[in-house]
């Protein structure tokens, strides 16, 4: 089991009643971001959504722990822990911090809750349906290009929206992922979900067997250089639809490398710019 996921059980366990979705969300939120173990190693990511600061993540794992048998639905809101004794808990700092979570919040009604995170982070009710105490930022004209490696689809996603994207421009011949979010499907859903159009071009994509043994930089600017003669010579209209696309609404090229010179989003992102003449920023 994942720390995370200890985590989860360990505020289910403390709370000792069924607790909210809700109310697990925003505890979560506070302790990743008020308290000094940040909920434990690799916790969750937040993004701005209906009421508030929410995880993906965490509800996807929450549904895996119900699945397991490790907690159980009260009603169509509410979470609390089943009669499992193989529960681990998490570190001990981990521990402290819940207990304090749950001595200051437990007691607190939904608004109350709701209004003390709204009022202290304005920047994740940019997309709520409750109040907006910030408005939703728009990114100026640029190529953005942005790799999700090495990040949780949540911290990823709370990114574009910080930086003002509206659109995602998937540039990955076959998008699967084994990190939870990253799948075409997956990811096309959480995107809509925040008002982040999604596109995927495959066109522009290197396919996977092409990508075997990159092991150094040169392996990789050999590939690309063949790219750029073969694939982007070859695909003129689907560079042309993808410029449109990014004069039309702020724009993101995604690929899987967090560093943009080792993906060939960046060669993309260079035959954008010649065409629109509009800078590259790497998020």
């Amino acid at each position: 089991m994942l720390n995370r996921q200890k985590t989860i059980l360990e505020l289910l366990k403390v709370a000792g009643r069924p607790v909210l979705r809700t109310e697990l969300t925003k505890w979560s939120f506070l302790l990743r971001h008020e308290y000094p173990s940040n909920g434990g190693s690799a916790f969750y990511d937040f993004v701005p959504y209906k009421l508030g600061p929410f995880s993906f993540s965490l509800y996807q794992e929450a549904g895996k722990l119900e699945n397991e048998g490790y907690i159980v639905q009260f009603g169509e809101t509410s979470w609390g822990l089943s009669n499992n004794d193989s529960i681990d808990s998490p570190d001990v700092s981990v521990q402290r911090d819940v207990s304090r979570i749950i001595n200051r919040f437990s007691n607190w009604n939904t608004d109350k809750l709701l209004d003390y995170v709204y009022e202290s982070y304005p920047e994740y009710t940019v997309n709520s349906q409750r109040k907006k105490l910030a408005e939703r930022a728009t990114a100026e004209p640029a190529v953005y290009t942005a790799g999700y490696e090495g990040q949780s689809v949540d911290a990823f996603l709370n990114l574009l929206v910080a930086r003002g994207v509206r659109r995602l421009i998937d540039v990955r011949h076959n998008p699967i992922a084994r990190r939870y979010g990253f799948h075409r499907s997956t990811l096309k859903r959480l995107t809509a979900n925040l008002e982040i159009d999604y596109v995927h071009v495959p066109e522009l994509g290197i396919k996977s067997n092409l990508r075997q043994n990159l092991d150094t930089m040169d392996d990789r600017t050999k590939l690309f250089d063949q790219y750029e003669a073969t694939t982007l010579a070859m695909n003129a209209e689907a560079i042309d639809r993808v410029a449109s696309l990014i004069r039309e609404t702020p724009s993101v090229l995604v690929c899987m490398e967090a560093d943009a010179i080792c993906c060939h989003r960046s060669r993309v992102a260079e035959r954008i710019a010649q065409r629109t003449s509009l800078p590259i920023e790497n998020l």
